[in-house]
């Protein structure tokens, strides 16, 4: 059964919800599987050792860890940061009053391209909807919020990092992957 939804524009006072979401999808998308491995990193080539600790591919150096309670802090921080002058937006799915799915877009600075001659770009991330609610078509609707929304600020490209579960909701929505974007951890 498919729930009754409202999508509603996200306050400063959603921050501690948008910020809990944001840490459980990457929970969940670097859950520990059988072999010992995480499951998905989709912002960055992370492999692993023997175990614990990360090595970041391209370096020498390792990585502890993930530590998700910092994570959340600092997405809150970023939030309550960037919300008040519209640099990042975030919306909400609630279900009879209670909120079951989050997204958010930050707009970023860029450089033009032939395509695109604007200077900004929106960065979709932190789509996270709870397991319960899945599958009903709520990212859906979230990403048509967020896509409207960078429409009426004049944005022509939005990108964003998606793991294996969400690509079929991106690629409905229009999204391409592209095969020339390149990542270096520092």
């Amino acid at each position: 059964m498919v729930a009754s939804i409202t999508c509603r524009r996200a306050t400063l006072k959603d921050i501690p919800l948008l910020a809990s979401h944001h840490r459980q999808m990457f929970e969940e998308m670097r859950a520990i599987g059988d072999d010992n491995t995480p499951q998905e990193n989709c912002c960055g080539p992370v492999q692993v050792s023997t175990g614990f600790p990360l090595q970041l591919a391209g370096s020498s150096a390792t990585q502890t860890p993930p530590d998700f309670g910092r994570l959340e802090e600092v997405m809150a921080q970023k939030l309550t940061q960037l919300m008040p002058d519209n640099s990042c937006a975030a919306w909400i799915a609630d279900s009879n009053g209670k909120p079951v799915a989050s997204g958010a877009v930050t707009f970023i600075s860029t450089v033009p391209v032939p395509e695109d001659p604007t200077l900004e770009v929106g960065f979709l991330h932190s789509v996270f909807t709870e397991k319960s609610f899945r599958a009903q078509g709520i990212a859906s609707t979230l990403l048509d919020h967020i896509l409207d929304h960078c429409r009426s600020r004049g944005i022509c490209r939005v990108q964003l990092h998606a793991s294996t579960v969400g690509r079929s909701v991106y690629q409905k929505k229009g999204f391409q992957p592209l095969d020339n974007v390149m990542l270096r951890w520092l």
